[in-house]
């Protein structure tokens, strides 16, 4: 079994008009999950650990932005790591105006309960619109806030909206990370800095999550949208 990442957002239970972006999965469904992972031998792990050892056989849980609702991750009873968007500390999700964001203090609880904290830069922005100097700069001052809460490393980071450049993994390499991660299985698991993810968030499905750790999701997903692409043109050209 290959090293697996996978990429959450919120926990809970939202109406799609309460959530449009699909940010939250169910504490059941993420249950269902866990439990299939275990059951096919998966040992769940850190990110950083993940990218550390490279082990056939790992699966690391995370989670991006940093919503409160990841304070009880340590329930699950599992590792997990949660990305944290310092600007949005003690706030709420631009996104989903009722979902709150982790305190200071929930951030301390989590990294005293084992949960992994990382780095999800400063105000999330796209990284792959920003200079090299810009991109630095959101990233490391997200790790020194970090760092100056939990008085410890954080050497894990995730690219807001999955998206990195060349010059975005030097930046982030330069801010002081060892290990950072896309999502939608971009990347490669031979560069710490560029590690891909699999989208796990919202309506995904236990079938979605074994063709992801199969390795056959992102590939069919992009044949598909391949073949609409092609049926487009053809009935555009259509007299």
């Amino acid at each position: 079994m290959r090293p697996l990442a996978l990429a959450y957002h919120a926990i809970g239970t939202r109406a799609v008009r309460e959530d449009p972006h699909g940010l939250f999965v169910s504490w059941a469904r993420l249950r269902r999950h866990v439990a299939w992972l275990q059951a096919r031998g998966y040992s769940l792990v850190t990110f950083g650990e993940l990218v550390a050892r490279g082990d056939d056989g790992l699966c690391a849980l995370t989670f991006d932005d940093g919503f409160e609702s990841c304070s009880a991750l340590a329930e699950l009873g599992v590792p997990a790591t949660v990305f944290v968007t310092t600007g949005w500390l003690g706030g709420w999700h631009p996104d989903v105006a009722d979902a709150a964001m982790l305190s200071e203090d929930g951030v301390r609880r989590l990294h005293a309960a084992g949960v992994e904290i990382g780095a999800h830069t400063a105000t999330h922005p796209d990284l792959t619109l920003l200079g090299f100097e810009a991109a630095r700069d959101e990233l490391s001052s997200a790790r020194v806030t970090l760092e100056s809460l939990l008085e410890a490393p954080v050497t894990s980071a995730a690219y807001p909206y999955g998206r990195a450049t060349a010059d975005t993994v030097r930046a982030c390499g330069a801010a002081g990370f060892a290990a950072a991660c896309r999502t939608s299985g971009f990347g490669s698991r031979s560069t710490p800095l560029d590690y891909p993810r699999e989208d796990m968030d919202g309506p995904a499905s236990l079938l979605g999550l074994r063709l992801k750790a199969a390795g056959r999701y992102e590939p069919l997903m992009r044949a598909r949208a391949a073949r609409g692409v092609r049926r487009a043109g053809r009935q555009v050209r259509r007299p």
